[in-house]
């Protein structure tokens, strides 16, 4: 019994390959190889239009392995075939919509265009990476160039490396990116001033501008608010933090890039402010209590002035600290603080004030209680004021309205300063030339003591061949870098005298003039007399607004 039971038993065994079958795992492997192929460039490119990579991954993964089992499980093959292949489609189409809305046109991938483009063999053409700048995310994290494969992302870098590189090699503090019909408009601010750079192509600049969103960490999908983010670059011996702003326009998408490193100086020597003017203003920053007010006008350097006088402290014997609408640099053992409004001024510097620092500095004051409370802690400290202002006299009339008492606004104020940008002349290529006697006059310098001045080059540069060439240190700009003229009221008995009896201007510059000021105008036509400016740059910055 027992031995025709268990023949009856091997007898239901299949034959030997009966529990698979060979043609159909012929047909599932080459099956199983798209959905494959497709979850590696999935985990790729989640990274590049900057989504949630492991979610997708999964749902990939997850949807073929789902699938394959069905595939085994039901006992119709074809029927398994097809929901394997509904589950892994289904999941990869979901994605691919997702990403083509976060990337422009020319990146989407399985629409017409991009099919016709990949059966004309257009896609498969080589795009070779140029890496000219080293780049660097929000999260301070190196960019590579992209796979080889990824031909629309690799030309996308490649423009960004051209537009970073320009920016580098024309040392522009600011770059602006307009669309504007066919074309974008691309604009660098160079020492101060405004120049054109040639257009981009409006499909190039579109991928430009969607490749420095993504790692500057903007949302990708939103192309029409404000976004800010930061990108960081390296070349040579070029190092930079970039603020990145982009919006979106009637046109179409606007991106600008402000170079902070380019655009802060921190370094009072480097400011171009005369020896005796800057031993005197230390002396007095140094005092130990008192106000110094540093103005200007808007995009002048009077951050730069008011972090340097800010960093003649000894941050290792005193407490220094810094209160700003938004802090422009990162300044080493500084109490850094920021405020929202004017309205929340006073409010953030009496919180700051009850810490007990020793050095303060404000980036401005428009109220009258933030006003109150800086002249009652310049009685027991050093309190240093920015302001805005074209000169001296406007700085301290507007520090005297907002305190509302002018005794009070007196009292502490130890020195004023004010400052203009001059662009300085490219030391190559400058060009000498003999000022005519009736310009002199009109800038009341005396002719016989005054042999040259100097200009911009008149003529293009050439080459031992004749050929026009490009200044290699300005770029054809005649300009490199920039100083500032500094003129400087300094307090004492006699002027606040004047100043408390409302006495008329004309004797208060009297008193300034025999106290030795000079004022922007004279210090800046010393800087023609050098040869470091010119005369036509003193005149655009006394023009300007």
């Amino acid at each position: 019994m027992t031995g025709l039971f268990s023949m009856t038993m091997l007898a239901g065994v299949p034959d030997l390959g009966g529990y698979f079958s060979i043609l159909k795992i012929i047909v599932i492997l080459p099956l199983l190889l798209p959905w494959l192929y497709a979850a590696t460039w999935m985990n790729k490119d989640t990274a590049r239009v900057r989504t949630v990579g492991q979610l997708w991954l999964g749902l990939t993964l997850g949807a073929g392995v789902l699938g394959v089992l069905l595939w085994l499980v039901v006992p119709y093959f074809l029927i398994g075939a097809v929901l394997y292949l509904g589950l892994t489609a289904g999941v990869i189409g979901v994605y691919v919509g997702h990403r083509n809305k976060r990337v422009v046109s020319e990146a989407k991938v399985l629409t017409a265009e991009h099919i016709r483009a990949v059966l004309s063999r257009r896609r498969s053409e080589k795009v070779e990476v140029m890496q000219r700048v080293k780049l660097y995310d929000c999260y301070r994290k190196a960019v590579f160039p992209p796979e080889e494969e990824a031909t629309q992302e690799r030309r996308a870098y490649n423009a960004v490396q051209e537009l970073l590189q320009d920016v580098v090699l024309m040392r522009a503090s600011q770059a602006d990116l307009s669309a504007a019909g066919p074309q974008t408009a691309v604009r660098f601010v160079v020492d101060g001033v405004l120049q054109n750079r040639p257009p981009l192509d409006r499909a190039k600049a579109d991928l430009l501008v969607d490749f420095i969103r993504g790692i500057a960490g903007m949302k990708p999908e939103d192309k029409r608010h404000p976004q800010e983010g930061k990108i960081s670059l390296d070349m040579g011996a070029m190092q930079a933090d970039v603020d990145v702003l982009a919006a979106g326009t009637a046109h179409g998408q606007r991106l600008q890039l402000r170079v902070l490193q380019e655009s802060i100086q921190t370094k009072l020597e480097e400011l171009g402010m005369p020896d005796s003017l800057y031993t005197r203003l230390v002396e007095i920053s140094a005092e130990g209590k008192g106000l110094v007010i540093v103005s200007g006008p808007k995009g002048n350097g009077v951050t730069s002035t008011l972090y340097s006088l800010l960093r003649k402290h000894d941050a290792y014997l005193k407490a220094l600290g810094s209160l700003e609408r938004s802090p422009e640099v990162d300044l080493e053992n500084v109490s850094q603080q920021s405020y929202a409004d004017a309205n929340h001024l006073a409010d953030r510097l009496a919180s700051m004030l009850r810490r007990d620092p020793d050095v303060v500095m404000v980036d401005q004051c428009e109220t009258t209680p933030a006003a109150e409370l800086v002249c009652e802690a310049a009685a027991a400290k050093s309190m240093l004021l920015g302001a805005v202002a074209d000169n001296v006299f406007v700085a301290l009339a507007r520090w005297i309205k907002v305190c509302g008492d002018r005794e009070r606004a007196l009292a502490c104020l130890k020195a004023v300063t004010c400052q203009k940008l001059l662009r300085k002349l490219c030391p190559k290529c400058k060009e000498a030339y003999r000022p005519a006697r009736e310009m002199l006059a009109k800038l009341n310098l005396p002719a016989e003591k005054i042999e040259q001045f100097y200009h911009p080059p008149t003529k293009p540069l050439t080459d031992e061949k004749g050929r026009p060439i490009i200044c290699p240190t300005c770029r054809g700009t005649g300009y490199y870098g920039r100083t500032a003229a500094f003129e400087m009221l300094e307090m004492n008995d006699e002027i606040r005298q004047l100043i408390a009896q409302d006495a008329p201007l004309s004797r208060i510059k009297a008193a300034c003039r025999k106290n030795g000021m000079l004022y922007l105008q004279e210090q800046a036509l010393r800087k023609v007399i050098s040869g470091m400016t010119s005369v036509e740059e003193v005149i655009r910055v006394s023009k300007s607004k």
